[in-house]
């Protein structure tokens, strides 16, 4: 530890954590496309086939918002372990 205090990747910020439902929808869009993708590829669903091509549009789309997403999550402060901290 330097004389300015912890610095480098694991340096306190400061910014308060994401609240819960943040990670829980990015979780549950990241699952959505998945099943969109699953279901326009290999089942015949009529409301998916009426899209055609659009349907990977919409994909792109979500694959989009859920990295936005993560970019906009920050987790807890890392707290190192010290010596003294074990059991």
């Amino acid at each position: 530890m330097t004389a300015a205090g912890n610095q480098g990747p694991y340096a306190a910020t400061g910014r308060q954590p994401s609240p819960p439902w943040l990670g829980a929808l990015t979780s549950g869009l990241t699952f959505l496309g998945a099943a969109w993708l699953l279901a326009y590829t290999l089942l015949e669903v009529p409301p998916l086939e009426a899209l055609g091509a659009w349907n990977y549009v919409g994909i792109v789309g979500l694959v989009v918002v859920v990295t936005l997403l993560g970019k906009v999550w920050h987790g807890a402060d890392y707290v190192r372990p010290t010596r003294t901290s074990r059991v």
